[in-house]
This record gives structure tokens, C-alpha cells and sequence, in this order.
């Protein structure tokens, strides 16, 4: 199976910032372009959401997926959606979230993520 094409769908970096233990609810989609509401099916795909400290580090410091922060509906808009809590601890990282499939993934989101520390406990 080759790698459902989009009409010109290109994710730009996203830089995402949040306080220690705040909830993210994020939607991810893989839609035309010509028409956002409609989805592209990425059925027999499996999304994951990383960050780590750098892009080649060996080691996650949160990995989300189905049924562990991220629900997906491959037929839907969007078809991944984040809901987590961010225990990390505080810092800068990367992140990306993919579309992950046997015949290549899917880039859904990336770029860098600071997390403050939360002040009141």
C-alpha cells in the first residue's frame, strides 16, 4: 500500500510551549488541502507522538499513542487527537507526531516544545 497522497499537504514547524502538568487536547489531520474538512483515510496506519531531547536521541521523555494519550478515527478530522497531561520535566525538546504505516509515515506535526515549571504545588 503506498503512502496516501495529499494534494500539497506539507506540515510547517509548530513550536509548542507549556507549563509542567498542564492537560493539551490537540487534533491532527490528514486532509486535501483543497478541502480541509475532508480527510484523507489513513486507515492501517498508527499514530505516535514523541518528544526527546533531541531528533536523534535514543531515549523518549513522553511517547503517546492509541489508547495512551492520542484517540484515532482514520476517516475523520481530525483523525488524531492528543489528550494528555504533560509530565515532563521542564525543559526544551523536540517533538513530532506521525502517521506511522508500512509503506512510509505520514509527518502530522513537529517542531520544539518548552515546558516552564509549574510554580504553585
Amino acid at each position: 500500500m503506498a503512502v496516501p497522497q495529499a494534494l500539497s499537504f506539507t506540515p510547517a514547524a509548530t513550536p509548542l510551549s507549556f507549563r509542567q502538568n498542564q492537560a493539551w487536547n490537540q487534533g491532527y489531520s490528514y486532509c486535501q488541502n483543497a478541502d480541509p474538512t475532508q480527510p484523507i483515510n489513513v486507515t492501517g496506519y498508527t499514530p505516535i507522538l514523541q518528544f526527546r531531547t533531541a531528533a536523534l536521541a535514543s531515549t523518549t521523555v513522553l511517547s503517546l499513542s492509541v489508547g495512551q494519550g492520542i484517540t484515532f478515527n482514520p476517516t475523520t478530522c481530525p483523525q488524531v487527537q492528543v489528550s494528555t497531561v504533560i509530565n515532563v520535566v521542564p525543559g526544551d525538546y523536540v517533538y513530532d507526531c506521525i502517521l506511522q504505516g508500512s509503506s512510509g509515515n505520514i509527518v502530522l506535526g513537529w517542531g520544539t516544545v518548552h515546558i516552564d515549571a509549574e510554580v504553585s504545588r
